[in-house]
């Protein structure tokens, strides 16, 4: 069976303190070639580093997310912190950044301004970025036509299937998560229906987001089979082909 590639999880995450060397050592023994770990904020972003460096089968994407964007006030030092994370042989995209209305604090306009000095950043350094985008669709959108030269991946997707076909048409990639599995996902399994096979990531957003039969539940790599079944049942296609597919995507969109 192939082995899949994680392309976004937070093995950093406090909730695998005390299993987590034994855990991704028994991943990548097992059935996860590699895991992309995304950080969220300074801190986040130098932990998903030394993961990186600690672990062959481990890379890094380093950035801020719009829920930990206000706790900074120095822009031009993040920035300049970020870049320099960003030089690391193994860190592979700027990310996780976007937009987040599910919440209204730090506020939509303090997001979108670190949203837009990352997204100049990724264009400067010519990197793929992972894209969080919850409930803020249309502004995430207006983001990355403006930055055409930026490529990457809206990931843990929960767009429309309309959304999905125009992004691929712009050159990014779309990942889905075990929200795919979940028996309330009919949303979420159009768009997954409408995204070529060869623009398609499957991650975990591990420790969070774990599929059916495991939802609520620590969520881990290995999981990750789950997804890869629901989508090859969604694209009509083996599980082989699907978890293939998958993984050269990864390859090309991170260069790895």
């Amino acid at each position: 069976m192939t082995r899949l590639i994680d392309t976004h999880a937070h093995y950093n995450d406090e909730k695998f303190d005390g299993l987590r060397d034994e855990l991704i050592g028994s991943l990548l023994g097992g059935g996860t070639e590699l895991i992309i770990n995304a950080g969220t904020n300074l801190d986040t972003c130098r932990s998903s580093v030394a993961l990186a460096a600690k672990y062959d089968g481990i890379y890094a994407a380093c950035g801020i997310h719009p829920e930990d964007c206000g706790k900074y006030g120095d822009m031009e030092f993040v920035l300049s912190e970020l870049k320099a994370m960003l030089g690391h042989p193994k860190v592979v995209a700027l990310g996780e950044i976007g937009l987040d209305n599910h919440w209204e604090d730090p506020p939509a306009d303090v997001q979108k301004k670190w949203f837009y000095a990352q997204l100049s950043l990724a264009s400067e350094l010519e990197i793929p970025v992972i894209i969080h985008d919850r409930e803020a669709h249309g502004a995430c959108m207006d983001a990355v036509k403006e930055f055409k030269g930026v490529k990457g991946v809206f990931h843990s997707f929960s767009g429309s299937a309309e959304m999905a076909k125009e992004l691929v048409k712009l050159g990014f990639y779309i990942s889905f998560s075990g929200t795919v599995t979940f028996k309330n996902a009919s949303r979420v399994l159009e768009s997954a229906s409408a995204v070529p096979l060869d623009r398609l990531l499957v991650e975990t957003d591990c420790p969070y987001l774990a599929p059916h039969p495991f939802r609520g539940k620590l969520n881990h790599s290995g999981y990750m089979t789950y997804t890869a079944q629901k989508l090859a049942e969604i694209k009509g296609v083996p599980y082989d082909e699907l978890c293939c597919a998958v993984n050269e995507n990864a390859r090309r969109l991170f260069r790895l």
